[in-house]
């Protein structure tokens, strides 16, 4: 059963009290999972000593467990940004409550990708020779190679999503300011930016999230289809497909939301968020799945079908050497976890059952692992000439160093949890009805005097406290319709009624996401056609420049530079539009349940101001002389 509804006050009082300080089962799994990631960095130092012979990977099999937990972790990684960009362009507000914790896993799980290909290396002290910068070696990234495609595709990803998830917090940092004290108030003082929950910077801060997640809609496809590239690119049977591209992303959404749920479900429990994170959102989540399913389903079905109908016949040996083959049992236990298992939630008893659901995750985790090992190894292990087959098996130091990535993330994700809002309190705010605070603790918080007006003021005026958003958006219509231009309101969240009530000119910020998307542009075409003209380096006999190719380039780059200067724009309008107003005058409550509305005036004119502000019901009027 779903919990009841929740007024503003509550939101804030479940997130941060998930903010509690940790008890000892908290330290202890923490300790467990340091232990996990100590196993796996022996198991990588040991590696590094010896050599990449301790890994099983060896001719003809060059790709093994390493570039398949690679894949999977980049595929993890694609839910956080459905959730929270591409559903919050489709105004799908179950999200709410969940995109927080499915952003965080995005950034962790591209964090732990990134780790792969240099464990791969061997020699992964020679890693920034990928990396374009002049050098007496004449070494230069070819931009035709897939390969260089991941390092621009991974590292915008990266940079972004982390990007995306600090500015969707920056109200909840305030909340989480207003609330604490000493070092920590100090701390998220800095994070916050000078947020006030101003209505400028409310207005800002709405057009800047917008624009990221118009940037990374695009941006979470191409990902993964650049992944798939590195595969689709060669001509390997099994791997030279046009499918590639939509199959891989389908199974990294397919996988994402797999993992969304291994991890809300605990996390709901463990931090007592199951009046904000209700089975209807599991329920929702379950539906997406149903239908990645469905993708998945059918492109494990038309693989084969290309196959045979094309007559290729290395292609076709390639399918029945993966179904009938050494590898054939891995193969089917693929399909049976990734189609067969969720495909139980048509049922929607088995879509509101959180057991069924956690076991449900846990199994397409497992099922989408084994996928990209069976891409992987069996493409590799059986190509065109008999005398270059051959078998391929993980060693102990693969297993130790793929526990020690998922210890690594679980520990990030828990550290996460509990020292950063999980949930977004101002988003959860806007998705609830306007109520009045709750009685007793909300009426005696408002009886509480506003004690930072008094002398600290530098310019006179009047505020006004009030319960609601209706009842302030109100107050700021009269108020600009008497003259009074010059006011300023606070809000907990980005209200509708406010926004009717002060409309604003369009934000500059777009300016600013414009100019790097075209500085991103331009040095995007602009250094692989340099560094090609000087190098010209050929890879699958593209040509000299190969424009396509470099699309992809200024592609990524495009977005990494406009996702720069949209960031940059926010925080100067938001530091800006913070300072215009005097600092007394922002009270801890305006990012809890209150509503306030300050207007700079002569002191003869404040009581036409405090009877403005009565006839709109304000709770509170606190007057300043200058």
């Amino acid at each position: 059963m779903n919990a009841a509804p929740v007024s503003y006050a509550d939101v804030n009082r479940i997130v941060l009290g998930a903010l509690s300080r940790p008890g000892r089962r908290y330290w202890l799994v923490l300790a467990l999972l340091a232990a996990g990631v100590a196993v796996g960095l022996a198991c990588f130092a040991y590696q590094v000593k010896m050599g990449l012979g301790v890994a099983g990977i060896s001719h003809p099999v060059g790709w093994g467990v390493y570039i398949a937990t690679f894949v999977f972790w980049v595929g993890i990684a694609h839910s956080g940004t459905l959730i929270s960009a591409i559903l919050y362009l489709l105004r799908a507000h179950w999200r709410l409550p969940i995109y927080r914790s499915a952003e965080a896993m995005t950034v962790f799980a591209v964090m732990t990708a990134g780790l792969f290909p240099l464990i791969h290396l061997g020699r992964v002290w020679k890693f920034y020779y990928i990396l374009p910068y002049p050098n007496q070696r004449h070494l230069w990234p070819n931009f035709n190679s897939p390969l260089v495609w991941d390092v621009m595709a991974i590292g915008t990803y990266f940079l972004v999503s982390s990007i995306f998830l600090f500015v969707g917090m920056l109200p909840d940092l305030a909340a989480v300011r207003d609330a604490a004290t000493g070092l920590r108030r100090r701390v998220f003082t800095l994070l916050a930016l000078g947020w006030r929950g101003c209505h400028g910077q409310y207005y800002h801060y709405g057009r800047s999230y917008l624009y990221f997640a118009a940037m990374a809609t695009p941006l979470v496809i191409s990902v993964h289809s650049v992944v798939s590239f590195d595969f689709a690119m060669a001509l390997q049977p099994g791997w030279h497909s046009t499918i590639f591209a939509p199959y891989f992303v389908a199974g990294a959404i397919h996988s994402g939301l797999a993992m969304v749920i291994t991890l809300l479900i605990p996390m709901r429990r463990l931090l007592g968020l199951e009046a904000l994170v209700t089975t209807d959102h599991f329920e929702n989540i379950a539906k997406v799945m149903l239908l990645t399913t469905g993708i998945v389903g059918y492109a494990y079905l038309v693989e084969p079908f290309i196959a045979w109908f094309s007559a290729d016949v290395f292609e076709w040996s390639m399918i029945t050497f993966r179904a009938s083959g050494p590898y054939a049992p891995v193969f089917w236990l693929m399909t049976f976890l990734n189609v067969v298992v969720p495909l139980s939630l048509v049922w929607k008893r088995a879509r509101r059952s959180l057991p069924w659901l956690f076991v449900m995750s846990l199994a397409v985790n497992a099922g989408m692992w084994l996928e990209r090992v069976v891409i992987v190894v069996t493409a590799t292990a059986h190509d065109f000439l008999p005398a270059n087959w051959g078998l391929y098996f993980p060693t102990w130091i693969e297993i130790g160093i793929l526990q020690g990535s998922l210890c690594l993330f679980v520990a990030l994700f828990l550290l996460f949890v509990k020292h950063l809002p999980p949930v977004s309190i101002a988003e959860l705010k806007a998705g609830l009805a306007a109520p009045e605070p709750k009685a007793p603790a909300s009426k005696a918080a408002m009886s509480k005097p506003v004690r930072t007006l008094a002398g600290r003021l530098g310019a006179p005026g009047i505020l006004g406290v009030f319960g609601n958003d209706r009842a302030a958006a109100r107050a700021a219509s009269l108020l600009q319709t008497a003259g009074f231009k010059a006011v300023e309101l606070f809000a907990p969240f980005e209200s509708h009624a406010c926004r009717e009530a002060m409309p604003m000119p369009p934000s500059p910020v777009r300016w600013w996401a414009l100019a790097g998307g075209l500085a991103g542009l331009g040095l995007g075409l602009a250094l692989p056609m340099w560094s090609d003209s000087i190098y010209g380096l050929d890879v699958g006999s593209k040509p000299h420049p190969s424009i396509p190719s470099f699309l992809i380039i200024a592609f990524e780059l495009t977005v990494l530079l406009a996702s720069l200067a949209n960031l940059t724009g926010l925080a100067f309008y938001s530091l800006w539009r913070g300072r215009r107003v005097p600092a007394g005058v922002y009270d801890p409550r305006f990012s809890l349940d209150c509503f306030g509305l300050w207007a700079p005036c002569a002191a003869t004119e404040q009581p036409r101001i405090q009877a403005l502000l009565e006839a709109s019901g304000a709770k509170e009027i606190h007057a300043h002389a200058g």
